[in-house]
């Protein structure tokens, strides 16, 4: 392993550790002023419906890319998709979050 693959992999494993920790301090600081209740349920919920919706139309675009011919390797359709789920899941809990 060189020096870019070592820092890709760190990239990965801190991102998804502070991410994890940001999730649990964000239910602790909620839990603590009572905001875990019904209404944060139903957000949470449909805007993982949403998030899992907005990846699916993503991933049959990217197929139809691949499929007339745009080259693009797996690390790069993982990283597109993720990053649209990721945008999907934020974005639609800003809605839902505005509507409830």
């Amino acid at each position: 392993m060189d020096v870019n693959q070592l820092l890709g992999f760190l990239g990965l494993v801190l991102g998804a550790l502070i991410g994890l920790f940001g999730l649990w301090w964000g239910r602790k600081k909620a839990a603590e002023n009572r905001g875990l209740d019904e209404r944060y349920e139903i957000i949470t919920t449909k805007s993982f419906a949403s998030a899992w919706k907005i990846s699916l139309a993503a991933i049959y675009i990217l197929f139809a890319l691949v499929i007339f011919g745009f080259q693009l390797g797996a690390a790069q359709l993982l990283g597109i998709l993720l990053l649209i789920h990721m945008f999907g899941w934020t974005g639609s809990t800003f809605y839902y979050s505005l509507k409830y």
